[in-house]
């Protein structure tokens, strides 16, 4: 601690709850309160005069914790991000997690405060595992070669937010077999196209479905390197570290390697050792494990350095495939991304999965408006109608949900390896795909796609066939 108390800045609309944790605080040794705030218009000015080190908030009518934590952050990427949530809103906690903020439940108490106060020092770390935080601290020295620890707290081991030319874009279907790994690949290919300022872009398709992801095998392409072949060698540096502490990696605790981890900045130049080059379009690919049984030693903390070195990396366009689950790879790709691409069928399985991941993401405050929708294979007559799919959704008026037809040259295209993109003239699915491409990013080929709703087609009103679904 350096005998110097850590500051603390408190936003809470309960006044009586923030005036009774003032009071706790008052006889610590390691934090002291600098300033408050209870309302929004409160906080940026009273932040910016006060400069804490920690900002926990609490409940906030006005806004949601966590777009609150990262406008803050954007400004101080030095400050840590305290949630203090009563019981009802701990369902939130994985989330807040993922986004790089701790959480404690009410009634703070002033211990669990100096615990994290500790953790203040690693400098933007980020909370992987709750308020499970140890009242000692690690401080590795320098890491060789690619990977070094960031040690003051002016010099964060993230950055907050990814550079503004960098988009990194997740693929997410939440049933398999609707297509969502033919559309990572066409997205990506398409981008391999396109160019920007003159410069053709930078494209790196990810595949993060660990266990049975099939990147490679859909572009013909070999497994080695792999995403496993770089969490062994974070895992190696970070053991050699350990050792030079005088401590045996085999006896540190899941906590512990976290700590080590989170801190931890690994050069994005490093990238290029673990990916593998389609030819044709000098498409990067970093693609999953050979062997199912090595998708087990991928653990949450490698996912996050993986996800933050990709967004600090210099590809224009980074497609992550994702599985369809809510594992913690899965959950993490939809949070780093700035956009997501969510992948469905016209099937009653497919379509009630598409809306439970709403649901669900609506109640986290999940910002919407990244989320693009694609129905893939649609047919001309399906049992049901954009509109109807539409207003399942819940969609906005001004949401657009996009369609891709089902054409005999995908089939093809899926068989043979070789990318619909590559095919030359033109097909209603390639038509499809590029207008969804060219709603994610800005190139020279033009602004953003104002595609229609269902293509121009299907505008007959039919009988409502939904009623019978649970909408829970």
């Amino acid at each position: 601690m350096n005998g110097k108390r850590k500051r603390l800045f408190l936003i809470d609309d309960d006044v009586l709850a923030m005036n009774e944790l003032k009071q706790k605080l008052d006889s610590s040794t390691y934090v002291q309160v600098c300033g408050e705030a209870t309302k929004i218009d409160e906080v940026w000015p009273r932040i910016q005069a006060t400069q804490p080190d920690i900002v926990v908030v609490g409940s906030v009518k006005q806004t949601e914790v966590g777009v609150l934590c990262q406008q803050i952050r954007f400004q101080f990427p030095q400050i840590m991000f305290i949630a203090a949530c009563s019981a009802r809103e701990l369902h939130w906690e994985p989330f807040f997690r993922n986004l790089g903020i701790w959480v404690l439940t009410k009634p703070v108490e002033v211990s669990q405060l100096e615990i994290l106060s500790c953790q203040s020092g690693l400098g933007g770390m980020h909370p992987m595992n709750g308020i499970a935080a140890t009242a000692s601290t690690v401080f590795p020295p320098p890491l060789p070669a690619a990977l070094t620890i960031s040690e003051t707290r002016n010099e964060p081991a993230y950055p907050s937010t990814p550079h503004e030319d960098k988009h990194l874009i997740t693929v997410y279907g939440p049933k398999g077999g609707v297509g969502k790994t033919f559309l990572s690949r066409e997205l990506a290919i398409y981008f391999t196209q396109q160019k920007k300022e003159g410069r053709p872009l930078k494209v790196l398709a990810v595949d993060f479905n660990l266990d049975l992801g099939t990147i490679a095998t859909s572009l013909n392409l070999p497994r080695t390197p792999n995403l496993f072949t770089w969490v062994k060698e974070i895992d190696d540096q970070l053991a050699q570290i350990v050792r030079n502490e005088g401590k045996e990696p085999e006896s540190l605790t899941h906590q512990e390697w976290q700590e080590y981890t989170m801190a931890a900045r690994i050069s994005p130049q490093d990238i290029q050792k673990y990916v593998v080059i389609h030819p044709d379009t000098n498409l990067h690919v970093l693609t999953s494990p050979r062997d199912i049984r090595q998708s087990f030693e991928i653990k949450d903390y490698h996912l996050y350095l993986i996800l933050e070195t990709l967004k600090r990396s210099d590809y224009d366009v980074v497609f992550i495939d994702t599985a369809p689950d809510t594992t913690d790879a899965t959950i993490q790709a939809l949070f780093f991304a700035q956009k997501v691409v969510m992948v469905g069928n016209p099937v009653v399985d497919a379509i009630e999965n598409i809306q439970r991941m709403l649901k669900l993401l609506r109640e986290a405050e999940y910002p919407e408006e990244r989320i693009q929708i694609c129905i893939n294979r649609v047919q001309r007559r399906e049992m049901f109608t954009v509109e109807e799919i539409r207003a399942y959704f819940q969609l906005h008026p001004g949401k657009v949900l996009y369609t891709i037809p089902d054409d005999q040259e995908v089939k093809r295209s899926i068989n043979t390896g070789v990318p619909l993109m590559l095919y030359p003239g033109k097909s209603a699915a390639k038509d499809s795909i590029e207008a969804l491409g060219n709603s994610l990013v800005m190139t020279d080929k033009g602004g953003t796609v104002e595609a229609q709703g269902n293509n121009g087609k299907e505008k007959k009103k039919r009988q409502p066939l939904f009623s019978w679904l649970r909408k829970s």
